[in-house]
């Protein structure tokens, strides 16, 4: 059967997966190019349970080139339907039904006026499907089977053979003579619910403690009742017609309904379709229904005081942008001399699969920044990355973009653009060359991906677990794109971690969850977030397996292969493919211990690295120590990311527990203890203190920590004064003079003591 599905959205996305993954000839219509390219790349991930299934689609964004169907089911809103419809024209044959399983009332007979009612079929569903990414879908079975009829009436041999078609591709499925009944049980609820959640901005919990709002709603059921008994539709409860709707009520619990979402993006509802066709039915009766009357004309009045409000907000961006063309459009970056990550090493094979699924996170980023669908989150690195992922949004790390800058030996520029915008010369080095690069209109992103820049976010959320420097970072952005800054701020320099602590840093997870709630309209879905976790702890335990490793002898990696391979831990943290790339470079570094492949050919030396890494010298660091053949093993900067404790079952309360006991936040007795047995674990040599000049709060060596940690451990060390991304303060030739002497004072002093 020849099937196409219009509108890619959750309901039509779910029918194409079914459809496609039980081998029907199945095609999606998504206008959106963005959406179209992503879910043609990707195909569309389907979660029912704790079973998620990717699902190749064949998308395409017009009906261009297609032949006629055997069936058209359409998935768009209700007043979508008539454009819709008229579009569809051309794909239209003879023998083609269509379908509608779409909200309210209406759309059917607007169908059946363009193709004629024999070839439409009306249907309703009691499924609950979710957005929870740009390309994902979760799946809750209703307790009813999709009910479809034919508009006229008349059950054919081709009406029960999409109905067969339907169950074979999972999706239980009754064939009626007529779902008028069903569909307006169904509309009692959303026309009880949706417009007055829109209208107040309350969410169902709410709407029930509100004895006004609850008084208004029971009036609102009786029109509507009135018009069900007119028309002859049973009641589902005679005694108290209002009992159901409290049950549905009581269920969605903390949810707000699509009105009260489309009101929230400033986009069209369906209060038309629903109550709008309420009162249409009752002047039709000779009835009246004054509460649903006044709904319609509150809701059409939100609706031009947000789509206005939208339209002059994006005439103002144009034109901000035309006046600034300037200086925004975003340049290719050319990298400086000695610029772009470490060379010199052994390569591990999997560092293409690794570029290849960096450039697909990028894409995708660019694809949410275009896709007004979609938000965007700009994330510090150790940020709560779960729950802006259970959201559905797409997570940018300005840390990671000031570190390509750094490595590229680009930043100085920028760093001069940001002093000359006023900005201190003591604010941390990364946030300097990142906004520099930003107010100059430069991006490596641009040259290393095919992207057209960082994104525009909607939105700002950091936490201070590594560094309170990060305050004024993101706060800069909130200020610059005019957005939403949400900050966690968890008890700091910690020891002994107990549950008060613990107790504060979940409180502000779960304030953060709120306001997130408020802002998208949308509850938190407590198990898609246990599910994100649950990636996050997986990836990170391959994390930790992967850094264990490095204690053999010889070393299979050095800092340097680790500063580029811990990137999905950044970027992608929470997701499936985070957790499929560290189970392939796992392989391969267990494989290169069993074959003693070093890293460092004849290793020599093996030293520790305590403090920032020094983006801009990557390369020439990474050279530099494997002509003295000296293996650069471990860094606490990779422990940041083990994030232990992570629990699926206690998502909230374990990520307050794991983003609070990060390295960068605990006490100095604490890190003491730690760098001692870290020092014991991998058997290291020496150890490299790097105190970074504008990062105080990733220098532990400005507090004595060297001559501590000396002499409890007994293990020499080198201090080296330079800076993690600011290149004027970073001198090769004087670290090479300083590795050189250090080197050889060791030798002499393993000679004497020989």
């Amino acid at each position: 059967m020849k099937i196409l599905v219009v509108g890619a959205g959750a309901l039509g996305g779910m029918v194409a997966a079914h459809l496609s993954l039980a081998g029907q000839d199945t095609t999606v219509i998504e206008i959106n190019p963005a959406r179209a390219k992503l879910l043609s790349d990707t195909g569309l991930f389907l979660t029912e349970g704790r079973e998620e299934r990717n699902v190749p689609l064949r998308v395409v964004t017009s009906v261009d080139g297609l032949e006629p169907m055997d069936l058209i089911f359409v998935s768009v809103k209700s007043y979508q339907t008539e454009a819709a419809v008229r579009g569809l024209l051309p794909v239209v044959g003879d023998d083609t039904l269509m379908l509608s399983l779409q909200n309210g009332i209406g759309n059917t007979a607007t169908m059946a006026e363009l193709i004629g009612p024999e070839k439409v079929l009306c249907g309703i569903t009691y499924h609950s499907i979710q957005h929870v990414g740009p390309n994902r879908l979760r799946f809750r079975r209703g307790i009813k089977p999709i009910q479809i009829a034919p508009y006229d009436g008349k059950i054919s041999d081709r009406v029960q053979a999409i109905g067969e078609t339907f169950r074979r591709s999972g999706l239980d499925t009754e064939v009626v003579e007529s779902v008028d009944h069903s569909t307006w049980q169904k509309l009692l609820h959303n026309a009880v619910v949706n417009p007055v959640s829109a209208v107040t901005g309350l969410n169902c919990r709410e709407l029930l403690g509100d004895e006004d709002m609850m008084e208004f709603m029971r009036a609102l059921c009786g029109e509507i009742i009135a018009v069900m008994r007119a028309r002859g539709v049973p009641i589902v409860d005679e005694e108290d017609p209002f009992r159901p709707v409290i049950g549905s009520l009581t269920a969605l619990d903390k949810n707000r309904p699509s009105m009260w979402q489309d009101l929230a993006r400033g986009t069209r509802t369906e209060i038309d379709a629903i109550n709008g066709a309420i009162v249409e039915e009752a002047e039709r009766l000779g009835l009246d229904a004054p509460h649903n009357r006044a709904l319609v004309q509150f809701i059409h009045s939100r609706e031009r005081q947000k789509i206005t409000r939208r339209r002059e907000i994006s005439q103002s961006v144009e034109r901000s942008k035309r006046d600034k063309d300037h200086e925004t459009e975003v340049k290719a970056m050319e990298l400086g001399e000695g610029g772009g990550m470490a060379s010199g090493r052994v390569p591990l094979e999997c560092a293409g699969r690794l570029k290849e699924l960096v450039r697909g996170y990028f894409l995708d980023l660019e694809a949410a920044d275009r896709d007004p669908r979609r938000r965007v989150a700009c994330c510090s690195g150790m940020g709560p990355v779960e729950i802006v992922r259970a959201f559905g949004m797409t997570p940018y790390f300005p840390e990671n973009h000031a570190a390509l800058i750094g490595a590229s030996r680009t930043s100085n520029r920028y760093i001069q653009r940001a002093l000359a915008e006023g900005f201190s010369q003591s604010i941390h080095s990364g946030m300097a060359c990142d906004v520099g690069a930003m107010l100059a209109g430069d991006s490596p992103l641009v040259s290393a991906y095919g992207i057209s820049g960082p994104p525009t976010p909607d939105l700002v959320v950091y936490s201070t677990n590594s560094g309170h420097n990060l305050i004024e970072w993101f706060d800069y952005y909130g200020s610059r794109f005019d957005v939403p800054v949400f900050g966690l701020h968890p008890p700091a320099a910690l020891g002994d971690i107990d549950q008060v602590d613990l107790d504060a840093a979940t409180q502000q997870m779960l304030h953060l969850v709120d306001r997130f709630e408020h802002l998208t309209g949308e509850a938190m879905d407590m198990d898609f977030l246990g599910e994100v976790v649950a990636n996050s702890a997986r990836a990170a335990t391959l994390w930790e397996e992967i850094l264990q490793m490095t204690r053999a002898t010889p070393s299979p990696l050095t800092v340097f292969d680790l500063l580029v391979h811990f990137a999905p831990m950044v970027l992608m943290r929470g997701t499936p493919e985070a957790i499929d790339y560290y189970q392939i470079l796992k392989e391969e570094v267990e494989k290169r211990v069993a074959d003693q492949q070093a890293a460092v050919p004849g290793e020599r030396h093996r030293f520790y690295w305590e403090g920032p890494p020094i983006w801009s010298a990557l390369r020439s660091l990474s050279e530099l120590f494997l002509q003295r053949k000296v293996a650069v093993i471990a860094s606490s900067f990779f422990t940041n990311f083990s994030l232990a404790g992570l629990d699926d079952r206690n998502p909230i309360e374990s990520m307050a527990a794991a983003y609070t006991m990060v390295f960068p936040n605990r006490s100095a007795s604490y890190k003491t203890h730690v760098l001692a047995a870290e020092f014991e674990a991998f058997g290291v040599d020496a150890v490299i203190y790097h105190e970074g000049r504008t990062s105080p709060q990733y220098s532990n060596v400005r507090q004595g920590l060297a001559v501590q940690m000396r002499r409890e451990t007994g293990l020499p060390s080198l201090i080296i004064e330079a800076d993690s991304h600011d290149m004027r303060l970073v001198s090769i030739s004087h670290l090479e003079r300083q590795l050189g002497e250090f080197l050889e004072s060791q030798i002499l002093s393993s000679s004497e003591a020989t």
